[in-house]
């Protein structure tokens, strides 16, 4: 009689999972893999480089001065209008950036500023120093990360989670009617803001 018990208590025991069961877990594995494989690609390393803007030194070069008014027009026609997932770039005591993101399916807006700077060729790199996010409390690096994977950025915009940078390739930007641009002065606080432009070099 023990022995039947028993025989029968292994049969329970060896009774197969439903399919549900199986396509439960998978499903979970799935949505894991996936979530570590966005999470690795969106804080990965990023190479920048500081290309050289592909100017012709010639005496066709010129300056163009500008204001934070100007300026704002420009990152509405070359940024703000592209699709950009809803992120927007504003300029006034600093450069700020406006979007909206979601965490454990709860939207949620934010507002960060950035310091803009030159690099030694002309090109703009973009530091992130605080963040405004209603009443949660989240890394500036956890927000750019997300950020650049949701962000269908231009080429040459280059989003640095682990540096807290956004990069602006000058170089990469569209070609004006022939002309190229560089970088001279970036100053937010003096509403200076100083271009050179001239003939684009297409020799390789």
């Amino acid at each position: 009689m023990a022995d039947q018990i028993i025989a029968r208590s292994k049969k329970i025991v060896k009774k197969k999972k439903p399919t549900w069961f199986w396509l439960f877990w998978g499903l979970i594995s799935i949505l894991l893999v996936g979530g570590i494989w966005l999470f690795n690609d969106a804080t990965g390393p990023v190479k920048i480089k500081d290309n050289v803007s592909k100017i012709s030194k010639s005496d066709a070069t010129f300056d163009v001065s500008l204001n934070k008014k100007q300026i704002n027009a420009l990152v509405a026609h070359y940024l703000n209008d592209t699709d950009n997932s809803g992120y927007t770039f504003k300029i006034g005591d600093d450069v700020m950036m406006y979007g909206s993101a979601k965490l454990l399916g709860q939207k949620f807006n934010f507002g960060m500023a950035l310091d803009a700077k030159l690099t030694p060729n002309g090109n703009i790199v973009m530091q992130a120093k605080s963040l405004a996010i209603g009443n949660l409390s989240l890394p500036i690096k956890t927000v750019m990360s997300y950020v650049r994977s949701s962000y269908d950025a231009p080429e040459y915009v280059t989003i640095v989670p682990k540096k807290k940078q956004i990069f602006i390739d000058m170089s990469k930007l569209p070609t004006t009617q022939g002309i190229k641009f560089k970088a001279k002065v970036i100053n937010i606080k003096a509403d200076q803001f100083v271009f050179q432009g001239g003939l684009a070099n297409e020799k390789k």
